[in-house]
């Protein structure tokens, strides 16, 4: 692991943290902010809390940075990313683009394709389609199926099908969260997690939750839940194929990329995350711990890049 991000310039930064918003998310959000508002302070840093969802950003000329920790809708999908590149304030994350490409999983499945990483094997079902033609679909794939919103995070929505039967009610439930579904071919096996932050690899995590996958009880409530940093028996190609992922989206700063791994050594590509849970708990910080490193100080090196960056004219 290199020593990276870069040491900071010293002295201490005025930093706007994000969080809350109107997504069902929005309670994760809320507990990322305080965690990382909380560690930068430690760090010796003025930091605010803002939750947009209750009043609009305004009073930003003391502002140094903004740190952006909104979960879901209106904080990954680009539409927030937008409005901070409109601001012209620094701020941490990735761009417009790359938020609203991996938001969509529909997108991110087409664009790994193309760029010949694995993928499940899987569709995307829009609303109005033929539902006839859609589970014809789905038992060619065969069970079980994944059925999940194409643009949706903390397994919210997500249904396992081992049944046909069972299938109607999980695409009418994965509709609910949007116009998009994917339906996916399960992938049975273990569950990794790899953070890249500014290109970078941070260790790997494997999940065991105590339940049949790991839906939003195994991930915020189910203590039973385990998890393994460093994971062994990881195969030839699965950190690289990452790295790469995530450079072809464009992602940058902190993301988290979900993968399945079954029995034999294949892996699969399941989701590129751009503002990834930075709770106590959540699997970002873990990794960073793994690595010998502090949140605070992982976060302090990279929003002292970026305004740094922007004083000096290297970005915008």
């Amino acid at each position: 692991m290199k020593n990276s991000p870069a040491s900071t310039p010293g002295g201490s930064l005025s930093i706007l943290v994000l969080s809350g918003g109107g997504s069902a998310e929005r309670e994760i959000s809320l507990e990322s902010g305080r965690a990382v508002a909380e560690a930068l302070l430690r760090r010796g840093h003025a930091v605010r809390l803002h939750d947009p969802a209750c009043t609009p950003m305004s009073g930003l000329a003391d502002i140094d940075v903004i740190l952006p920790l909104l979960h879901g809708t209106g904080g990954e999908d680009g539409a927030l990313q937008s409005e901070l590149e409109r601001l012209r304030i620094p701020w941490l994350g990735s761009s417009a683009a790359a938020s609203a490409l991996t938001f969509s999983k529909s997108a991110t499945r087409r664009k790994l394709g193309e760029a010949g990483l694995p993928t499940a094997d899987g569709f995307t079902a829009c609303a109005g389609a033929d539902q006839r033609v859609i589970a014809l679909q789905a038992e060619a794939i065969g069970l079980p199926l994944v059925v999940k919103p194409s643009e949706q995070g903390s397994s919210i929505g997500i249904t396992i099908v081992s049944d046909m039967k069972d299938f109607p009610e999980a695409l009418a439930t994965a509709y609910r969260w949007g116009s998009e579904v994917i339906v996916e071919r399960w992938i049975p096996g273990r569950e990794i997690t790899v953070p890249v932050i500014e290109g970078e690899l941070f260790p790997a995590v494997e999940i065991l939750p105590g339940r049949p996958w790991y839906d939003y009880e195994a991930k915020y409530r189910d203590e039973q839940t385990r998890y393994v940093t460093n994971p062994a028996s990881l195969p030839a190609g699965l950190l690289e194929a990452v790295q790469r992922a995530v450079a072809t989206c464009g992602v940058s700063a902190i993301s988290r990329t979900d993968l399945r791994l079954t029995a034999d050594g294949c892996f699969y590509i399941l989701e590129i995350n751009t503002i990834p849970g930075m709770t106590s708990h959540s699997l970002v910080p873990m990794s960073i711990g793994a690595a010998g490193r502090e949140v605070g100080e992982v976060l302090e090196a990279l929003l002292w890049r970026r305004v740094c960056a922007v004083r000096s004219g290297a970005a915008a």
